[in-house]
């Protein structure tokens, strides 16, 4: 009976020393987990802290480190958030914190912060939130810097609306092109639609190339408009009288049959502006005129020279 007791006894303390070892290789492998686990939170690109719901640092990584300006261990204890989030940028915190207090997770909250160097910074958190007995108790928090990233789309957006205005402009410049036929004499083809906002670039292009390059003559040809009510009629008028005004006469070509029908019937009076068929005749008849004003202008100044021998 004495030897069965013993060997028994044996037996469990084997099975126990067998026991204790396997703990002991699980214990040493989930510290081995847990190092390594505390080494790449520790050493990763993002930010990663443990706050209490005061702000106070509980764990801080190097990352966090960096932004605040100390180590996690001369931070421990001491309140970030109104270091981080000073003045304006305090707003971001309270919202947070409603967030967080309603029992929501944060999942991609962009806020402002201010590092220790004074700059700001765009940090986007994703956050755990941890509860005990339904009160909020720690954050969990794991941020990504998006400043450089917010930078290149706002400089992408700048460079697009850039594009965009070019883009506009030069559709501007080339549905009002404004074409030099002589010194004297310059002609603007229109084509497509006319509506307000372009019956005003209308009149400022041409009054502008008038100017600039100080025509006599400017026709307006609108053998391509696609139609002619009063509103387009209207646009002619105003361009033609605002030409007269810098000096300069206005042809309008391009009134085929149907568009003279149409503006007798809206009641539009084209008086005092010469209206002509086709680009080519109003052209010629351009020219023409310049011709006859040059033939006069060399009989009175023959005229004069003659008049000053004869004194």
């Amino acid at each position: 009976m004495h030897d069965d007791a013993s060997t028994s006894s044996s037996s469990e303390l084997v099975a126990l020393r067998q026991r204790v070892e396997e703990l002991e290789r699980r214990l040493a492998a989930a510290e081995e987990e847990r190092d390594v686990f505390k080494h790449v939170v520790q050493s990763a690109p993002a930010i990663v802290s443990r706050l209490t719901p005061d702000g106070e640092l509980i764990y801080g990584n190097t990352a966090c480190e960096k932004i605040i300006g100390m180590t996690s261990d001369e931070a421990k204890g001491k309140k970030l958030l109104p270091i981080l989030y000073p003045g304006e940028l305090w707003a971001q915190v309270e919202e947070y914190f409603r967030i967080a207090g309603s029992g929501g997770n944060v999942k991609d909250y962009e806020m402002t912060i201010r590092t220790h160097t004074g700059e700001h910074r765009i940090v986007a958190w994703n956050s755990y939130h941890r509860f005990e007995n339904g009160k909020l108790v720690e954050l969990i928090s794991f941020g990504i810097d998006v400043t450089d990233r917010r930078r290149e789309e706002t400089e992408r957006q700048r460079l697009q609306e850039e594009v965009i205005a070019m883009q506009a402009a030069t559709l501007a410049e080339l549905s009002t092109p404004l074409i030099p036929i002589t010194s004297e004499i310059v002609a603007m083809p229109l084509i497509g639609t006319i509506d307000g906002t372009r019956a005003q670039r209308i009149m400022e292009s041409l009054l502008t190339g008038v100017i600039e390059t100080r025509a006599h003559t400017a026709i307006i040809d609108i053998t391509g408009v696609a139609t002619v009510d009063t509103q387009v009629a209207d646009a002619l008028i105003r361009a033609a009288r605002a030409v007269r005004l810098v000096g300069a006469d206005v042809i309008v070509t391009g009134m085929r049959p149907e568009v003279a029908q149409t503006l007798v019937s809206l009641g539009t009076s084209f008086e005092g502006i010469t209206t002509l068929a086709t680009l080519q005749s109003g052209i010629s008849f351009a020219m023409k005129k310049v011709g006859r004003e040059e033939r006069r202008s060399r009989s009175r100044a023959s005229f004069d020279v003659e008049a000053d021998a004869e004194d």
